[in-house]
């Protein structure tokens, strides 16, 4: 099972704007968000030509897309390579997450590490946490289990709920750290309490295992189905196993397990 997480770079990045330049760039982010994209893409051409790098960010979104133009994954690497141009972290994110994928560009793992670096050097979250991950799995650099808990700290005091879920399962294996159970219980608790799904599976395991904590099948459960029903495909599986072989105090029930067994297949056809 996949216990750390991939952090893919949000697409788009919320920024407070107070300057009558970006005023404009509010407006254009507004008309974004509530799809109306022909004029989105008018007033983010008009500042990208004022050089906003992160108006060169939401074109290369929209023609990844195909938000009010005709998909061009081409076109996409070009808007993001010029906002990466223009110092913007999010455009470097992004074209390091393409790279990272090999889509509209040859898949160059190096080339992705160096802009992903970048971007987290300038202080996104979100790339600090792919960063760490890279250097955990060894992904276009060698593989570092210190420096790659290095940076899931830093994205995890800046709040983000991958990276504290990724801290909980090198404490969990003892890599980078010695094995600790209780750090990685809280860890995981911490990343639930921020909705995300992973890490509510990974609490259920816990529960049942007795890993760090009194075996509780009432809370295991508990965890999975709030897993499940939060998206994950794991928990998906592993409810369908409960329900098919009468696990955790539950009874057989092959029509649930297929049910969830389906979900899960839903999940990653999906992705």
């Amino acid at each position: 099972m996949e216990r750390f997480t991939r952090k893919l770079v949000p697409v788009l990045c919320a920024l407070a704007l107070s300057t009558p330049a970006w005023a404009d760039m509010n407006s254009a982010i507004k008309a974004y968000d509530g799809g109306k994209y022909d004029v989105a893409l008018k007033e983010f051409k008009s500042q990208a030509k004022h050089g906003k790098g992160l108006a060169n960010n939401y074109i290369g979104v929209m023609y990844l897309k195909g938000q009010g133009v005709d998909k061009d994954l081409k076109a996409a690497v070009k808007w993001f390579q010029a906002g990466a141009d223009q110092g913007d972290s999010q455009s470097m994110a992004n074209l390091g997450r393409l790279y990272r994928m090999g889509v509209g560009v040859e898949q160059d793992f190096a080339k992705s590490f160096q802009l992903m670096t970048k971007a987290a050097d300038l202080g996104n979250v979100d790339a600090q946490t792919y960063v760490g991950y890279m250097h955990y799995s060894g992904l276009g650099t060698k593989q570092d289990y210190q420096k790659a808990f290095q940076m899931f700290n830093k994205a995890a005091a800046a709040g983000d709920a991958w990276a504290i879920n990724n801290i909980g399962g090198m404490y969990q294996e003892g890599q980078g750290v010695p094995q600790n159970y209780s750090e990685a219980l809280r860890r995981y608790q911490e990343a639930a309490d921020k909705g995300l799904p992973l890490a509510m599976y990974n609490l259920g395991e816990f529960y049942e295992k007795g890993w760090g904590v009194q075996k509780s099948a009432l809370n295991s459960l508990r965890w999975y189905k709030k897993a499940a029903e939060a998206g994950n495909e794991q928990a998906m599986e592993r409810l369908g196993a409960i329900y098919e072989n009468g696990d955790l105090g539950e009874k057989a029930d092959p029509q649930a397990a297929q049910q969830w067994y389906d979900k899960a297949q839903a999940a990653r056809n999906n992705k």
